[in-house]
């Protein structure tokens, strides 16, 4: 692959030079599809199961799916959206799944998976919709089945009709988890968390003292892993109540669309210029990535749109230092983390929320926009 990379970096470049593309993303476009698809790799399917025979046991399906995932991931280093797809080790990540040719019986409790056969699970709630795919995980407490359903096409939205008075803006932050335009703020994950990762840092401290290769070590290395599967069920607990929560409250819910990858990136610098604050913005980094931001924007978003309501991201830019009350922007209007104070009438209020007015405020902005449009299409 790697191999068939430079070619298409080639192909790329030669498009861009002859004038066949007219930049550099459309020549990317015309070129990958042409190197990588997912005929290619089921084509090499059937020669690499003569190699290893164990994989005849596993069903052709599971296989495919799999290949498919990593025709995506190249097809997204390809387009130089995702870096080179790296080699998974045995127990990481372990997880199969069937398009179809599997039933369930409910009223028992029992899925039939082809090859596989009958299995009885635990059933968290009841199936809503087609089922169209399963797929079983494996981690360190056990075994786990998410089904994927279909629930149909969403009808069409009219904004004039939306409840304009249930819309709210969310300011999203490090101290509070997420603040309300309506006042109402939710207090930091972390708060949950914190407990656990004691016990984290006291295992991890204690590793280095163990023999390699022992039972005490593999028996700790378990036991963490235990534990941030626990850290990932309160936060995704949190996230899921507290989402359901806003979106029984609100019809509307508009957002900020946060580059949280750009938001978390590293301080240190090269050797030739070392970065600043290096320490601080790794212990924010490490508190942003923690919080789940985006898992809490796709919760809201998935919720809402079954509900048949809006969940819109809006620009972040000056929400921070801009004034709700007179609309004044300046770096000088917030000099904390915690307070904001409007250096032209001032205004006082929390910095977050503040900000999540100012969020409502481009979401009511952007609703009455999309209205307009709605209406002026209709009387053509």
């Amino acid at each position: 692959m790697q191999e068939d990379y430079q070619e298409y970096l080639e192909d790329v470049e030669s498009r861009l030079i002859f004038g066949e593309a007219n930049s550099l993303k459309e020549a990317q476009k015309l070129t990958y599809n042409q190197f990588i698809h997912t005929y290619t790799f089921n084509y090499r399917l059937t020669p690499f199961k003569g190699e290893h025979e164990f994989l005849y046991e596993c069903p052709s399906q599971v296989l495919q799916q799999k290949l498919q995932d990593l025709c995506d991931a190249y097809k997204k280093f390809f387009k130089h959206e995702a870096g080179y797809p790296q080699y998974k080790k045995k127990g990481i990540d372990d997880s199969i799944r069937f398009p179809q040719g599997f039933t369930f019986d409910e009223e028992n409790s029992i899925v039939d998976l082809p090859i596989i056969g009958k299995i009885k699970y635990r059933n968290s709630r009841d199936l809503v919709g087609i089922p169209k795919s399963i797929t079983i995980t494996r981690d360190v407490t056990g075994w786990y089945m998410s089904v994927l359903c279909d629930l149909g096409l969403k009808p069409e939205i009219d904004y004039k009709k939306l409840d304009i008075n249930s819309l709210v803006g969310i300011d999203m932050g490090v101290k509070r988890f997420a603040t309300l335009s309506t006042g109402e703020f939710f207090e930091d994950l972390q708060v949950l968390l914190k407990p656990i990762d004691e016990k984290i840092i006291k295992l991890q401290k204690r590793i280095k003292h163990k023999v390699k290769g022992s039972k005490r070590l593999k028996k700790a290395y378990k036991t963490i892993a235990k534990l941030q599967k626990k850290k990932a069920d309160i936060r995704r607990d949190f996230i899921q109540k507290l989402s359901t929560q806003i979106v029984n409250n609100h019809d509307i819910v508009i957002v900020e669309d946060l580059k949280i990858t750009n938001m978390t990136k590293s301080a240190k610098g090269t050797v030739e210029e070392p970065g600043k604050n290096v320490k601080q913005k790794s212990g924010l980094n490490r508190a942003i990535l923690s919080e789940g931001w985006a898992y809490f924007f796709k919760c809201l978003e998935y919720k809402l749109e079954n509900k048949g309501g809006v969940f819109k991201k809006v620009s972040p830019k000056h929400t921070s230092q801009k004034c709700s009350c007179c609309g004044h922007i300046s770096k000088d209007n917030r000099k904390t983390q915690a307070n904001f104070k409007c250096v032209k009438c001032g205004y006082e209020d929390n910095a977050d929320e503040n900000a999540s007015v100012n969020i409502a405020q481009a979401g009511h902005a952007w609703i009455a926009r999309l209205a307009n449009k709605q209406e002026a299409k209709a009387s053509k």
